[in-house]
């Protein structure tokens, strides 16, 4: 069973995927914990046993619309489209299907053996050893709690182990990888002739009924979206320190409760020769660079003083060799784990080696320790008060969170009593939409979907207080509000006409163009076209600035059994490029790489694809129901 190889297996996978495991974390998860809640929440589908609910289908929604809009994304019509909330809906219903087959299939994991790994991830660790703290901090800001980091992990795993065991049928072709990267490192010689659409403008005539059909069929042109201007209020611990104060007798209090905190960090200084062994050193070369390596450290055993010119010497390690091998003092976290590791443990003036790492073979030298002691109070008086008046307002806050929830709930009409109980300023912003302010706390998903919602526009009442960051709660209320609105013709009508003009254009230099085209393909003359250097192509290489990414397939397309061949595409700005193929030859060099590469790319694809046909079976076997009257519902609350 998977619980028997999860040990064995987890230094592999879970580095790459404890990070994006919080996508998934609500979506694999948070069915089982709605279903035990009662089944009181609305399901907008469900799959065999498992229910997919609104607030966990909501969620993995807006957690797309982020991820698109970092990716540079801002077509409100993309983020807000049914195309996209039916793509995050499939991919629930997906997880759901292997998750239910996996179940039937009695897989299971070990949870205790995931914590273990859990424990041993680097970003959990503090000086070496897990941070229980750093932990919950990682569970707080991502609302998950221990349980449910876990399961999330575990069912990944099972989902990744359930798709390997269907590919492992998979079979490559090396007769298909060879023909592929043949054809992946054919290089062809060519010319390019542009013809610009500029210069067909003159010929172009644009009536106004074409421009009241544009403005007809184009409404987006010409919309004014919705836009808000808000008050709101920022309730957190930076809020609380403003008013608080802290005594000496507290802050001694903390002192001694966090004394490590305020402790001398130990820093070392050390120095090393370095041996390099490349990452696919054979392992003659291997050998060849310890043995180097071995006959410094007699040399330096010998007379550790030369350490510093032996160093400048045969290091090869160029930001420290001129140095006689010297970092530096460092603390820990700062050199690979394995030279940190021997030069804690050594006494001043000992010399350490073979120690290797990732970079090879070292030979480390600890030349001098310094600090690591405690600091008195009143060396760090200033720290420890403004430590402790942060824990003091943290704990604050943490007691006043759900109070401070209630009081903007109490009075939906107004900020002002929750503003006045917690001496918070009621702060004004300029106008924004439904993506929110470029930056600042109001720009927040949860929080723009509640300012836009339908009661809160209609009513102007407040938000609940919404968690925008860790520890920092802002609840807000629209002060003015401007529906979307649609900007008469005339406001429109000059640049409808330059569209209008530029599609023409664009449409006479394709004509034009592939007329000509046609004409070179049949061996006439074409005059007055001219063609810039020929230039060599690969497909492993992208195509010249100047030259339109779309234009490889084209040129690659084209037939080549007589020479020259001719290909025209039309261009993302209007013009039209005829490309002449002069010459066709084989990048050697490519050749190899791609036949080295391919067999294993190829291997991915076809275990992509039938882990597609596995979902599809499992899609006919396992019954899946999508209740869209609750989409239509949730969609319909959603519009202001």
């Amino acid at each position: 069973m998977l619980s028997d190889t999860m040990h064995e297996k987890m230094k592999g996978w879970f580095a790459r995927i404890i990070l994006g495991i919080i996508i998934l974390s609500f979506a694999l998860f948070g069915v089982d914990a709605y279903n035990r809640a009662g089944g009181s929440v609305p399901v907008v589908a469900q799959v065999g046993e498992r229910k997919i609910t609104l607030p966990e289908y909501e969620e993995a929604f807006r957690s797309e619309q982020t991820r698109l809009r970092k990716a540079g994304e801002r077509d409100a019509a993309i983020l807000n489209g049914k195309a996209l909330k039916s793509a995050v809906l499939e991919r629930l219903i997906r997880e759901q299907l292997l998750i239910e087959q996996a179940a039937k299939l009695g897989y299971s994991a070990d949870k205790a053996a995931i914590f273990a790994a859990v424990e041993r991830e680097p970003a959990f660790q503090e000086n070496g050893r897990f941070s229980q703290a750093q932990f919950e901090r990682f569970l707080e800001y991502n609302r998950l709690n221990r349980e449910q980091y876990v399961a999330s992990i575990a069912q990944n795993q099972i989902i990744r182990e359930l798709l390997a065991l269907q590919a492992d049928t998979n079979i490559v072709s090396h007769a298909q990888a060879g023909r592929l990267a043949r054809i992946l490192a054919q290089r062809r010689e060519v010319a390019e002739a542009i013809l610009h659409a500029a210069d067909f403008t003159a010929r172009v005539q644009v009536t106004p009924q074409q421009i009241q059909a544009y403005y007809d069929a184009h409404p987006e042109l010409s919309r004014v979206p919705e836009q808000a201007r808000v008050e709101y209020i920022v309730f957190s611990p930076e809020a609380i320190m403003a008013h608080l104060q802290v005594s000496e007798a507290d802050a001694k209090a903390y002192y001694a409760a966090h004394a490590a905190e305020f402790a001398q960090p130990e820093r070392r200084e050390v120095a090393h020769i370095l041996i390099r062994v490349p990452p696919d050193a054979k392992p003659a070369e291997r050998q060849a660079a310890q043995e180097k390596a071995q006959q410094i450290l007699r040399q330096v055993q010998q007379n550790p003083k030369l350490f510093g010119e032996l160093a400048k010497r045969y290091s090869q390690d160029p930001l420290t060799a001129a140095k006689g091998g010297s970092f530096g003092f460092i603390q820990r976290g700062t050199l690979f784990k394995q030279i940190e590791d021997a030069a804690f443990s050594m006494a001043p003036g000992e010399v350490r080696g073979l120690v290797e790492s990732p970079a090879g073979f070292h030979i480390v030298q600890l030349q001098a320790v310094t600090g690591g002691g405690q600091r008195s109070f009143d060396e760090v008086k200033a720290q420890v008060m403004d430590a402790a008046k942060r824990d003091m307002a943290l704990r604050r806050f943490n007691e006043e969170a759900d109070l401070f929830g209630d009081a903007v709930y109490s009075k939906p009409d107004s900020l002002k009593p929750a503003a006045e109980k917690y001496q918070l300023p009621i702060q004004t912003s300029d106008w924004f939409g439904r993506q929110g302010p470029a930056q600042g706390v109001l720009k927040n998903e949860r929080l723009l979907s509640a300012i836009f919602s339908s009661d809160a526009v209609r009513d102007k009442r407040n938000t609940d207080a919404i968690e925008v960051a860790p520890n920092t709660l802002v609840a807000a209320r629209i002060a003015e509000y401007k529906p979307a609105t649609q900007k008469p013709l005339e406001a429109v009508k000059t640049e409808i006409e330059s569209r209008l003009r530029a599609q023409q254009a664009a449409a006479l230099a394709v004509q034009r163009g592939q007329a000509q085209v046609a004409e070179l393909q049949q061996g006439k003359t074409v005059t007055g076209l001219t063609f810039a250097a020929p230039v060599t192509l690969n497909r492993g290489q992208a195509p010249k600035p100047d030259m339109d990414a779309s234009a490889l397939q084209i040129i690659y397309r084209a037939p080549v059994k007589t020479l020259p061949a001719y290909a025209g595409a039309a261009l993302p700005n209007g013009d039209y490029a005829i490309y002449k193929i002069i010459a066709v030859s084989t990048d050697d060099a490519l050749l190899k790489q791609a036949s080295q590469f391919l067999p294993a790319t190829l291997a991915q694809a076809q275990a992509e694809q039938i882990a597609s046909a596995y979902v599809a079976s499992l899609r006919h076997e396992i019954k899946v129901t999508i209740k869209q009257d609750v989409l239509d519902k949730a969609d319909k609350a959603d519009e202001p």
